[in-house]
């Protein structure tokens, strides 16, 4: 394939040669202009936070004095020492960033520095007030109920369930066990799987309320944790403690090599009680499946079931275990697993994925009418899963005009607001300097609130001002009014059309991979190192100049708009051929590389939508869903290519 890009690269490294003969001049403009000098600052200071170096950050700090961003870098240099700094150093900076995005991380960060260290009189104080959804701080205060002898029955936090417990929640849930607002059924349960993940000092806090006879001995459980496999193949096992101890280690184990937690277990597994045993099978199921080792994964669900029911497990692990039912085709397991979990709507029974996986096991096993309302519920979202939900029932995509029904007819005086507001000045300038994720939460903290209207004002303002990812952000934020123009953006479009065109490839495809990739923000740098709106990766990018032979190629020119468009498309093109065309395994390599997109087919041809539900990957397995539910609306928003969801998905060939 030719790209006729590269008389633009010989411009660019032109342009680059000029550019590093007027560095000098540079230089002196910026010396020479305070708002040039203080940007520059703030901008050192960034970096110098991001690599944790304070005398960096503080050297900075005087040349940003009465920048928009001074209090940023302030927030920077005290959070470097925050384990250090004073009470009244804190205090005074929560006093002048009151009301700010910048304000409310310190906040929340000196909250969590206070819960880490017992200072709970100076917790409530500070804490007093504070509306934050962080699960640690949640956990803290829970916590401090308890200790302040609050008879009120306290909300469990949700850090308490999630698969790794942190030491603030494990506190915390020792606390309601011991308060008698948790059972010990619980505790058992939540030390077993503290093991997955979690560390030796939560398992040592959780373990503490279980009881005589039944917590590890301290010195067992340091040898659990630190070597399960020695304490499985060594161990006695004739206390309620000590075989605590060795399901710890088993869980411990299997995380890391399922093959050798199987190995250990079988031995010694006739020495625990059937209870024990369903539980380590459970674990061995769960950890089996996040293999994609279906056939050992179904095996150890079997045993791991108690008649209808599965034993005790966390959604985390019953997600797994569905997964692994789906591959193997066992509709039956997929509806147990689902009933296993919480009714949580995030991870658990009442999550997007797992309603519609229960619905296709309905109709499955011969329960369509159960199924239909669930599917009807399901495909008014405009989600993955409510596409795939509306194919199922033939549900039609809403009209063009329907999608673009809610937008606003919008005058200069409507973005008033915005143009005077200081935190959205301060989302521009965050955004200018390249400090995107700032930006975000600094923007957050103006539309947390916002009604429909007012987030579709907020994203036609940011749409305006060029900055697409908090347009697109901002404008999924509705639930009622919606405006699929501001959601589904189509900056660049001349170039990113041609670019598509240039490598035969489906334009609806292309803009819902860069949405997905970089929400089309053109100087996007990840931790990575990959560039730009298709997020090349520059060692990616010399592969393809050696394929395009561009002599002239330089990892720079990435930033150029073209040239990133035509590399990252030739790129796609290159791994769908690869991929047979497959559009999921395509997005998955695109991602995670062309050999774990092979590696996680299965040994019979699989439907795409399991394929794409069982990547082990959580980041993969989130980006192959939305580039392709991405692609479906911009080809629906576009009038041309393919709609359907299933389509798309297709068949995966075995491997």
């Amino acid at each position: 394939m030719t790209l006729p890009l590269y008389p633009r690269l010989r411009a660019t490294a032109a342009r680059a040669a000029t550019a590093r003969s007027g560095i000098a001049l540079l230089l002196a403009v910026i010396i020479s202009h305070p708002a040039l000098a203080s940007d520059a600052a703030v901008k050192d200071a960034a970096e110098g936070y991001r690599f944790g170096d304070g005398k960096r950050v503080n050297s900075a700090l005087a040349q940003a004095r009465g920048h928009l961003l001074e209090h940023y870098v302030e927030y920077w240099a005290l959070r470097l020492r925050i384990d250090t700094a004073s009470a009244a150093e804190i205090e005074r900076f929560l006093k002048v960033s009151a009301g700010s995005a910048v304000g409310d991380r310190m906040r929340t960060d000196w909250l969590k520095q206070l819960g880490r260290t017992g200072d709970w009189v100076r917790f409530e104080q500070v804490g007093q007030g504070f509306d934050t959804d962080d699960s640690e701080i949640a956990c803290f205060r829970a916590t401090l109920a308890v200790r302040n002898g609050s008879k009120e029955v306290q909300p469990v936090p949700r850090g308490i369930w999630e698969d790794r417990l942190t030491e603030a929640c494990a506190d915390a849930f020792a606390s309601l066990v011991r308060a008698k607002q948790l059972t010990a059924e619980d505790a058992l349960w939540r030390f077993r799987t503290t093991a997955d993940g979690g560390t030796l000092l939560a398992a040592s806090r959780v373990a503490d309320v279980l009881g005589d006879g039944v917590a590890p001995q301290p010195d067992a459980l340091q040898r659990a944790h630190s070597n399960p496999e020695a304490l499985l193949r060594g161990g006695a096992f004739a206390s309620r403690a000590a075989r605590e101890a060795a399901l710890y280690a088993l869980t411990r184990l299997a995380r890391s090599d399922v093959v050798k937690a199987r190995a250990a277990w079988a031995p010694i597994r006739s020495r625990f009680s059937d209870d024990e045993q369903r539980y380590a099978a459970g674990q061995l199921a769960y950890a089996s499946a996040r293999r994609l080792d279906t056939a050992e994964a179904m095996e150890w669900a079997k045993r791991a079931q108690d008649g209808e029911q599965f034993t005790r497990l966390g959604d985390w692990q019953a997600a797994w275990i569905a997964r692994a039912a789906l591959r193997a085709g066992a509709w039956k397991d997929v509806q147990r697993a689902i009933a296993a979990m919480s009714p949580a709507a995030n991870g658990g029974q009442a999550d997007p994925a797992w309603r519609y996986w229960k619905a296709r096991a309905l109709v499955a096993l011969g329960e369509p009418l159960t199924a239909q309302p669930i599917y009807v519920d399901l495909a008014k979202e405009p989600s993955y899963y409510g596409l795939l939900a509306a194919e199922e029932i033939n549900a039609a995509l809403p009209t063009v005009a329907t999608l673009n029904g809610g937008a606003l007819k919008l005058s200069e005086v409507d973005f008033k607001r915005f143009d005077q507001s200081p935190a959205a000045k301060r989302v521009l300038k965050l955004s200018e300097l390249g400090l995107r994720a700032d930006a975000a939460r600094e923007w957050y903290s103006v539309v947390k609130d916002y009604n429909d209207a007012d987030s579709l004002a907020a994203a036609e303002w940011m749409r305006r001002k060029g900055i697409w990812d908090r347009s697109i952000n901002t404008a999924e934020r509705t639930k009622a009014q919606h405006d699929f123009s501001l959601r589904f953006q189509m900056p660049y479009k001349d170039e990113i059309k041609k670019a598509a065109t240039q490598a035969a490839l489906d334009h609806a495809l292309v803009f819902g991979l860069i949405r997905q990739e970089s929400r089309f923000w053109a100087e996007a740098v990840s931790s990575a190192g990959a560039l730009g709106l298709m997020q090349v990766m520059p060692a990616t990018g010399k592969w393809i100049a050696g394929q395009l032979k561009a002599s002239e190629y330089r990892p720079s020119h990435l930033a150029d708009v073209a040239v990133n468009t035509g590399f990252g498309a030739f790129y796609l093109r290159t791994v769908l051929d690869q991929m047979g065309g497959s559009e999921p395994m395509a997005a998955a390599s695109y991602n995670a590389g062309p050999g774990r997109a092979r590696a996680w087919r299965a040994d019979v041809p699989l439907e795409g939508a399991i394929y794409a539900e069982s990547i082990p990957f959580n980041e993969t397995r989130d980006y192959v869903k939305k580039v392709l539910a991405n692609a479906v609306w911009y080809a629906h928003l576009q009038g041309s290519g393919n709609t359907s969801l299933k389509s798309r998905l297709g068949i995966i060939p075995a491997r």
